[in-house]
């Protein structure tokens, strides 16, 4: 019996409506009775007290950090491996990122960012994985995650643990990219999704959280398409209007100090223009560090992370905060290499023999959505997709098959559990469904076992 308990996008903000609506009441109280207002002792009290709230409220955790108070005036975010950027004679304002040669456009690399309130989810995300990444032209998977936690994850990818994965697996300590005090915000977890493209190998990166979940096969082929006209390969993008989250848009713009609208109008008749969406997504390092590098322009060398690592906390109350997808796509758009990076899949063509997929699609992302018809959705779309997976095991060898009885694939399904859905559920549902498929597959049993003990010291016990 499935549980009866009761977006697109994910919330990025834990100010709740009554605090604004507190604000409000708070500014006509004083517009209204300035001098008794201040003379109530009590009313500088609770005005003292909210004021105290809202500092702590600045830097909560939004996503995967540990509880951590933001002083905005004592923050702290510095380098570990310097930004370097050369000037662009066609472009001052947008200096390029010095890039090494070693990089490869036609592989990729998996990022998953997470932290130790978020491992709970990790079985059935590696589950996924292990059911559907194709591990040709995969040259690493990931783990990126603060450096008290990277012993929490080390016994299941030791060195000899990780001769049974399918890929190289690799778990990193964020502070070999930045180090960082009184910040434990969502901020963070943005800023290593661009930051992380300083490590990578390659120069397309799938930015992978602890909540999405794999329910049909993913081949690079069909992420990474070779240009007609060249040999380079451009990743896939299918994003949202900017009409979505108007205020993303315009705060970022804001930050890179660039006219509004100016690279991404906003055309309100047109909803449908297609922007960026949010994760997972495929990155180009090349844009990634160019961000950076205009930012490092712009605010000076350090000091440009300190800007990043505070939002104004006047305009994120009210929704105005940069992303750092919306950064990342009006980089590309200015500097007019977006095209060379990425194609929409609306530009591919149907009648590709490789079949069009959407990183994401039906997903969870709130307790309004946990209803018995989803859940039944979901169980039906991961056993479909296993089914699938086990055909291109059974007839090319795991390669891709391309499915003609439909014209587009989604990759995975977001399952948030910030807003009361308890992950243990998506757990108890979904976790055997891969479990039964692993089991059924040609050495296996050490995966398998892995996984299990996963299960029990991140999913079950408490850590």
């Amino acid at each position: 019996m499935l549980d009866k308990s009761h977006g697109h996008v994910k919330p990025t903000t834990t100010i709740t409506k009554k605090i604004k609506i507190c604000i409000l009441h708070l500014l006509k109280s004083l517009l209204n009775s300035p001098v008794t207002f201040f003379k109530s002792s009590c009313s500088i009290i609770y005005v003292t007290l909210f004021i105290i709230v809202l500092l702590i409220l600045n830097g909560q955790p939004k996503s995967i950090f540990p509880p951590k108070a933001h002083i905005p005036w004592l923050t702290n975010v510095h380098h570990v491996q310097p930004l370097e950027c050369i000037a662009d004679t066609n472009q001052p304002g947008w200096p390029r990122p010095v890039l090494s040669n070693d990089k490869s456009d036609m592989n990729l690399t998996v990022v998953i960012v997470s932290a130790r309130p978020e491992f709970k989810r990790l079985p059935v995300t590696m589950a996924a994985l292990l059911s559907h990444l194709d591990s040709r032209r995969i040259t690493e998977v990931m783990f990126l995650v603060p450096p008290q936690d990277v012993h929490l994850l080390q016994p299941y990818f030791s060195s000899e643990q990780v001769k049974s994965w399918p890929w190289r697996v690799s778990v990193i300590s964020d502070d070999i990219l930045l180090k960082h005090i009184h910040t434990g915000s969502y901020r963070l977890q943005m800023m290593f999704k661009l930051f992380v493209a300083q490590i990578v190998k390659t120069e397309y990166y799938l930015i992978l959280d602890s909540d999405c979940v794999a329910v049909w096969p993913i081949h690079v082929e069909q992420l990474l398409h070779q240009n007609k006209n060249s040999s380079l390969y451009r990743a896939i993008n299918r994003g949202e209007g900017r009409s979505s989250h108007e205020k993303w848009w315009s705060e970022s713009e804001r930050l890179l100090q660039m006219k509004l609208e100016s690279c991404v109008p906003y055309d309100k008749s047109d909803t449908d223009i297609p922007t960026i969406g949010v994760t997972p997504s495929i990155l180009s390092r090349t844009i990634a560090l160019r961000t950076l590098c205009r930012l490092q322009k712009l605010y000076g060398d350090e000091i440009f992370l300190n800007k990043m690592a505070n939002w104004a906390l006047w305009r994120e109350i009210f929704g105005y905060m940069w992303t750092e997808y919306t950064l990342y796509f009006l980089t590309g758009r200015c500097t007019k290499i977006f095209d060379t990076y990425h194609i929409d899949n609306s530009a591919l063509s149907s009648s590709n023999s490789i079949a069009r997929v959407e990183l994401t699609g039906f997903s969870i992302w709130s307790h309004l959505d946990w209803t018995v018809k989803n859940q039944n959705k979901l169980i039906e779309s991961i056993n479909n997709g296993l089914r699938w997976r086990q055909k291109e095991t059974d007839e090319a060898n795991g390669q891709a098959i391309t499915d003609k009885s439909t014209s587009m694939h989604n990759l995975f399904t977001v399952l948030q559990g910030r807003h009361n859905v308890d992950p243990k559920l998506y757990h108890q549902y979904f976790y055997p469904l891969y479990i039964k498929y692993l089991q059924q597959q040609k050495q296996s049993d050490k995966l398998i076992l892995i996984l299990n003990n996963m299960t029990r010291k991140l999913a079950i016990n408490k850590h």
